[in-house]
């Protein structure tokens, strides 16, 4: 997809289902589009950031797709059209689905709608008015990939951003808050990153961050309304990891400093003194009368 359209994609498909895919496309040097057809699958930002993407702008023709953005969160019906900015974070779930999709420069598209980044991850219909244009456009772009000539896709480049405005001038940019499901799904991706990742010491907001495209403003506003912060629900977690292991015979062997590191802590002392203020028990008295109390059963 990034060499044939200039667009990076991360695709998944479903544990159920190995993923397929079709595609027919055409790949000038402007004006780039195709016909997908994909299996159940869910496509993310690209590990890879720093690529400049065109924007996505794909037409629903089968199939229920979730498209998220930017905070926002959109059901995809058969022909409706969304955006997505691949150069930012998005997230989109998706059954058997078609989807005729174009690949518009960012630069031509905002010179003529600005404010583009409100209108990711929206519905916008396309069965009346300057939708519906949009859609016999995309449609017969399609129907005439093998007769378009050089000059004629140029030209066709030129107004596709004009059409595509269009169609978004019937709708107003939502700018309500996040919803609570998307909300939900982020944190749920946090957590279990965090949980597979939990013996990397250098783990932090930061770091959770670029490894799951989010911003780290964003992670931290997601856990503002937890009782225990991000940061502090790690160090807890890694306590707990760590008091299970004192507490375990098989683990007798290993010293205490060899279990702290093991769970990301890199400094026995700062260990040894969070254990305590959580616990209310040095690790080492901890561990004395845990396995004590396991010998005696």
């Amino acid at each position: 997809m990034q060499d044939a359209f200039a667009v990076g994609l991360s695709v998944q498909g479903n544990q159920e289902h190995p993923f397929s895919t079709q595609v027919k496309g055409y790949s000038g040097e402007r004006l780039r589009f195709a016909a997908l057809r994909f299996s159940p699958h869910t496509t993310c930002s690209p590990r890879a950031t720093g690529l400049r993407s065109r924007l996505l702008v794909s037409l629903h023709r089968e199939g229920v797709a979730l498209v998220h953005q930017e905070g926002r969160e959109t059901r995809i019906e058969p022909d409706d059209l969304f955006i997505i900015d691949p150069s930012r974070p998005f997230f989109i779930e998706a059954g058997n689905v078609l989807a005729h999709s174009l690949y518009i420069e960012h630069s031509a598209l905002r010179a003529i709608v600005p404010e583009i980044e409100l209108h990711t991850a929206r519905q916008v219909r396309t069965t009346y008015g300057a939708g519906a244009v949009l859609r016999h456009t995309i449609d017969q772009l399609l129907a005439q990939t093998d007769r378009l000539s050089d000059l004629e896709a140029d030209r066709l480049a030129d107004a596709l951003p004009f059409l595509i405005a269009a169609s978004l001038a019937g709708t107003s940019p939502d700018t309500r808050p996040p919803p609570s499901r998307l909300r939900a799904l982020h944190k749920q991706r946090i957590m279990g990153y965090v949980k597979d990742n939990l013996r990397n010491h250098e783990i932090d907001a930061a770091h959770i961050a670029a490894a799951i495209n989010l911003s780290t403003r964003y992670i931290y506003e997601l856990f503002e309304d937890e009782d225990v912060p991000l940061m502090k629900w790690i160090w807890q977690t890694r306590l707990e990891r760590c008091r299970a292991d004192l507490a375990s015979a098989a683990m007798r062997s290993r010293s205490i400093g060899e279990i702290a590191f093991y769970w990301g802590f890199n400094d026995i002392t700062h260990f040894s003194r969070a254990f305590r203020q959580r616990y209310g028990v040095s690790p080492r008295a901890f561990r004395k009368t845990a396995l004590s109390q396991a010998a005696a059963h």
